[in-house]
């Protein structure tokens, strides 16, 4: 038989292509076939299904139908005291770059050993494994055996064993422990490629992976290290007040009774029937990650594995219908304690970390919310102490003792308030006594409110402008999902001695309500859709809901965002709130700079625009194997109006995926590439979220009401360091100004082009008006027009600067699936400006209005030739500097790039940033905002290979990761003598006929005065 040969040479996406194989393999090959590949791989594999290898050596070796986790059988070792098995095989162990510590988005592959091992009575004593060559050990490590059921070993060779690996190594030797006795082995790998930041420590494995404790997913990784706090630690058990037994009380009434209970209804034998058909099957959650890739798929269908999520959902199920239907409980009770044995018996259970045990919570939130209604029932099966020891482990309870004084201490909260806190909760309610649960309310409250306060740098949590962070950056899916999971226990808390405290509540609702504002209505734009532009992903109203009884201001945020078909329980809730006085709220109206997102938002009444940037503190987006992989120009400055449908949605305001140029999204700077060139180059990467070396990106805004973006575009070196452009984008009431400058890159095959839109037709028919003339005509290219306006079918018009090569076209787009990359198609209207190739100095200036019509964009186009009518005027646009007067609103805007000398009122900006100004007869209102948030100062040299910018994989191993934005002195020179309040957040210096205004900028936050003569 041909050998496969595992390893080859690193292509790209090998690093997660485990994680991302489909659920639905092919049907499973006959087992004995795939048996005698996999053991003909180059190391083997072992399946151990039908006989015992003739690579194995030893006595006492039998195949047995006992127990598996892989297939129907395993390899039964009924073992004399000392007994050794010997497996002869080549490792085919080879170095490799990975250290303690490396950026988690950049770690490649190690070489891992992994095996199940059953064992049927706890003892304590060890197996030990010997790797080497011929009778040397070269390494080793022993797996402990204080368990019963099965348990699985992921060991690294160069960073978890004992001793130091050789490229040599043919032998493994297996020791028995002390006492004779019986064990089974089964799927046991001599070596496979793994992530290196998979394996997770445990009671049989202590002292491997220490790394994982400081990792960013530590959150699951760091269980070990939890349940020794919870040993350790105790909390203060001075003895609860009147009030704290009364709040204990009425929060395990609303935690039972408006959390938990639900009206289940007690199908016994459908129940029954899919107990039985997880019962008895493996049960995996992210176990199937080390299958080798060349015969991962057919593994999969081999092993035939039931979910964790399907056994702790069924038992979430199981437990409802128990309280819900008491004739019912007994059998209920016993199905529920059939599924706890049989997750125990699989491994999921206190000391165990399968191997990893990554992405835990999103898995067992079933288990967690189950427990506390199966309290009674457990107790009375002699079986309470052992599952409540089973949920502290899994949901990491010690984690309340560890603080903040680690780097990643704030890491993955969103999914800690997601999947994690409910059982956090559940655990403290089921500790023996009111003293003893007040003790842990007390440390648990505290330890929540914490998590709620603005965290510094990029590290996760909320900013200090609303937005929330997961993966270091803005990535409001998640953030959504962590209020959907936190909100209900915030409610449950509420109103008593152990409520978060009033200030981590105010970040909480900050952060919740700016969720509504860069949703429209409930879909986010997909600049900040992360590595999911699929157009539909959207807040939740579950947070407003269940906060909505406690507060006016959220209560109001819900009414407005009541569904068309809202469900009987939202039906009910606001009537309530009615009944209290609260009336829905208006849509929200105004501009925000969130600096935090390098994001402008800008609304009036339903519809909304933003456009979003990045720099040298945010990644431009998220690329994961299978998702996201032509999203390398999704934050170059993108435009979106959402302001089309009811509610509205990214489909009606005209983007759709099938079919879309990833190439053109509106408003952005790029080098138009063929999808194979645009694509996400993981080599050697489990992800990618490369950051710029710019400073400068982000919004401002004047008196809440009207606002700017600006970007000084840098693109990545990993793919084109020479791209650069200069880009502003001006935000007064419905007119959208647009200018680039600066534009300039080395890619002599490739356009460099501006779009200016891409809209999904819902029709062929539907017109593009070009200078009053509607274009029906489908399909229609026009590639070098120079039109004066236009107008897309969604109702935005476009008004054009003289001189610029317009290109547009309607037409049947091909493209590809984000994800899956196959082949997608679509009609598309779709119009850009043609910078050409390799441009050296390129520019644009357009203008869009919002909810415009052809008679209006005629009427502005016209008004436009005229001085004296004209809606805006462009003063300046170079390389250091862009200004839009704009003759509606009385507004300037000035996008400065470098320390620059300007003409007009303002005279000289001494830092790079954005200023608005209004004149109000003798009175200035003066706005500035310097978007830098200033992390750190200087340069990251990490990120610099002589003397030029080379990035990092990116910015989870940075340094600066959880640095606090530094404040900087601004100075804005004005023409004319101008003096300040002494309630004016400015320092004023008058120096002859001009105005030093002087100010304290912090956080990207833009900041506001009023002068006067």
């Amino acid at each position: 038989m041909a050998k496969i040969t595992r390893r080859t040479v690193f292509k790209a996406g090998a690093a997660s292509a485990f994680l991302s194989m489909p659920a639905t393999a092919a049907q499973a090959l006959a087992g004995a076939d795939l048996e005698q590949r996999a053991m003909a791989m180059e190391p083997p594999v072992f399946l151990l299904e039908s006989a015992v290898p003739p690579h194995f050596t030893g006595s006492g070796l039998s195949i047995s139908e006992q127990v598996a986790v892989c297939g129907s059988r395993s390899l039964r070792w009924e073992h004399a005291a000392r007994a050794v098995i010997t497996v002869k095989a080549p490792l085919k162990w080879a170095p490799d770059p990975y250290r303690y510590g490396d950026d988690q988005a950049w770690q490649g592959l190690v070489d891992a050993f992994c095996v199940w091992v059953h064992n049927e009575t706890p003892v304590d004593d060890v197996i030990r494994f010997e790797f080497g060559r011929g009778e040397r050990t070269d390494v080793w490590f022993e797996f402990r055996l204080g368990f019963s059921g099965w348990r699985t070993a992921w060991v690294r060779y160069a960073y978890d064993m004992h001793g130091r690996p050789h490229p040599g190594m043919d032998t493994l030797r297996i020791i028995a422990p002390r006492r004779a006795g019986t064990l089974h082995l089964d799927q046991l790998m001599l070596n496979v490629p793994l992530r290196p930041d998979a394996p997770n420590r445990d009671y049989q494995l202590p002292d491997i992976a220490p790394e994982g404790d400081e990792y960013d997913n530590q959150h699951w990784q760091a269980l070990y290290r939890f349940d020794q706090l919870l040993k350790t630690v105790k909390p203060d058990m001075s003895p609860p007040t009147a009030e704290e037994l009364a709040s204990l009380r009425a929060l395990h009434t609303r935690y039972h009774d408006e959390y938990l209970i639900a009206p289940v209804s007690a199908d016994v034998p459908g129940l029954t029937a899919q107990a039985n058909a997880l019962i008895g099957r493996p049960t995996h959650a992210y176990q199937s990650q080390i299958y080798p890739v060349e015969i991962a798929a057919e593994l999969k269908a081999f092993v035939n594995p039931v979910t964790l999520r399907a056994c702790t959902d069924l038992m979430k199920t199981l437990a409802q219908a128990h309280q819900a239907n008491p004739a019912e409980r007994p059998a209920l009770a016993q199905l529920y304690l059939r599924m706890a044995a049989h997750l125990r018996e699989q491994g999921w259970t206190k000391g165990s970390g399968q191997g990893t045990i990554h992405h835990l919570g999103y898995d067992a939130r079933g288990f967690y919310d189950s427990v506390y209604l199966m309290r009674d029932a457990l107790r009375a099966a002699g079986e309470f102490e052992r599952v409540r020891a089973d949920l502290e482990w899994l949901t990491g309870l010690g984690r309340i003792f560890r603080g903040y004084g680690f780097r990643m201490a704030r890491g993955s909260m969103m999914d800690i308030y997601n999947t994690t806190f409910r059982g956090m909760l559940a655990a403290v309610l089921l500790r023996d006594g009111e003293a003893e649960q007040v003790a842990y309310l007390r440390v648990l409250r505290d330890w929540l409110s914490e998590t709620l306060l603005p965290t510094d740098g990029i590290q996760d949590g909320i900013k200090a402008d609303g937005t929330a962070f997961h993966h270091v950056g803005f990535f409001p899916d998640y953030v959504r999902d962590g209020f959907a999971g936190l909100a209900p226990l915030i409610y449950v808390m509420h109103g008593g001695a152990f409520a978060i405290s009033p200030q981590a509540y105010g970040w909480l609702k900050k952060a919740l309500l700016m969720q509504r504002v860069y949703a429209n209505k409930n879909q986010w734009p997909i600049s900040i859709s992360g590595r999911n532009p699929s157009g539909a992903t959207a807040l939740s109203i579950v947070p407003f809901q269940w906060l909505a009884p406690v507060d006016d201001d959220i209560a109001a945020a819900f009414l407005r965002l009541l569904p068309a078909a809202p469900t009987q329980q939202q039906k009910d809730l606001a009537a309530r709130l009615a009944a209290r006085g609260v009336t829905a709220e208006a849509a929200p109206s105004g501009s925000w700079a969130l600096n935090y997102a390098a994001l402008a938002v800008h609304r009036r009444e339903e519809w909304q625009v933003t456009v979003r940037g990045h720099n040298r503190y945010l990644w431009s987006t998220e690329i994961y194997v299978g998702a996201n992989w032509y999203g390398r120009y999704n934050t170059y400055g993108q435009i979106q109006v959402l302001h089309r449908g009811n509610p509205v949605t990214n489909l009606d305001s005209g983007y759709a995926q099938p079919g879309w140029d990833w190439n053109r999204r509106p408003g952005t700077t790029v080098i138009h590439k063929p999808l194979d060139q645009l694509k996400g180059d993981l080599t050697g990467a489990i992800e990618e979220m490369l950051l710029t070396d710019s400073r400068f990106a982000g919004a401002h805004s004047i008196d809440g009401r009207n606002g700017m973006f600006a970007m000084d575009l840098r693109e990545h070196p990993k793919y084109d360091g020479s791209h650069r452009a200069r880009k502003s984008v001006f935000l007064f009431d419905d007119r959208i100004i647009a200018v680039g400058t600066g534009i300039a890159n080395d890619d002599a095959a490739n356009e460099t082009e501006t779009t200016l839109f891409q809209t999904r037709l819902a029709a062929r028919s539907a017109p593009t008006v070009v200078d009053g003339t509607a274009v029906t005509a489908f399909p229609y290219e026009a590639l070098d027009g120079g039109p004066r306006w236009l107008l897309d079918d969604k109702g935005i018009g476009y008004y054009l600067a003289d001189g610029q090569k317009v290109a547009l076209t309607r037409s049947a787009q091909s493209s590809r699936n984000n994800a899956t990359e196959e082949a997608t198609a679509g009609d598309f209207a779709t119009a850009w400006i043609r910078h050409g190739t390799a441009p050296r100095d390129g520019t644009y200036q357009y203008a869009m209005v919002v909810g415009a019509t052809a008679e209006r964009m005629a009427g502005f186009a016209a008004a436009m030739a005229d001085a004296e009518r004209a809606p805006y005027r462009v003063l300046r646009a170079d390389r250091t500097a862009h200004v839009v007067s704009d003759r509606a609103s009385g507004l300037t805007g000035y996008a400065v790039f470098e320390r620059t000398r300007l003409d007009g009122l303002v005279r000289e900006v001494d830092t790079p940033s954005m200023v608005l100004v209004r004149e109000e007869g003798e009175t200035l209102v003066l706005a500035v905002c310097d978007p830098d948030l200033r992390l750190y100062s200087g340069i990251d040299p990490d990120q610099y290979e002589k003397g030029r910018y080379a990035g990092h994989y990116s910015p989870w191993s940075r340094p600066w990761l959880d640095d606090p934005s530094h404040p900087h002195r601004l100075r804005v020179t004005l023409e004319g003598r101008w003096r300040a309040g002494d309630d004016q957040p400015c320092r004023v210096r008058v120096t002859g006929s001009r105005t030093v205004v002087e100010f304290e900028t912090v956080h990207g936050q833009p900041v506001q005065v009023r002068l006067s003569r």
